[in-house]
């Protein structure tokens, strides 16, 4: 089985997850944006917004109820659409079109990350994340290598 991954380093602990991906429309002759992607382990679904949904001349085909920051409920529009993450063969996902923080254009969500293996370090006063897709059969388990490490030094 083929496995694909993104590895991202900040030089200091990071407080926000981001990288940069490629998403275009779903139409023969596609449209691309290089956008700022924000992985959010929080986000259900991931989402676009609106200035690079109109980049993209995305049609909304159905309009969903989203809870946000705050629990401020809103009514966001779903396109389809491509992603290409650094590293990666590309994934078709429906998005929500709505506004996000500042600086991002792309949030990446649960549904997206569930079709891998997601991984936050901080060691060394650096954040690194890593993705790989598939999953990996053999999980990585922090609470047994702590445990293991706890009887090493006893």
């Amino acid at each position: 089985m083929r496995h694909s991954a993104l590895k991202n380093e900040s030089p200091n602990l990071a407080i926000r997850l981001t990288s940069e991906t490629e998403i275009s429309d779903m139409s023969q002759n596609p449209k691309k944006i290089k956008a700022k992607a924000l992985w959010d382990t929080g986000a259900m679904m991931s989402a676009i917004t609106p200035e690079a949904a109109r980049s993209l001349s995305l049609v909304s085909y159905d309009r969903k109820r989203v809870k946000g920051i705050n629990n401020e409920i809103t009514l966001a529009g779903i396109a389809r659409v491509y992603i290409k993450l650094p590293n990666m063969d590309e994934i078709k996902s429906d998005v929500l079109i709505c506004s996000l923080v500042k600086d991002i254009d792309f949030l990446i969500g649960m549904d997206i990350i569930q079709l891998g293996d997601f991984s936050i370090s901080n060691g060394a006063g650096k954040t690194l994340f890593t993705f790989a897709m598939p999953p990996f059969e053999d999980k990585t388990d922090l609470y047994e290598k702590a445990i293991a490490i706890g009887k090493n030094t006893k």
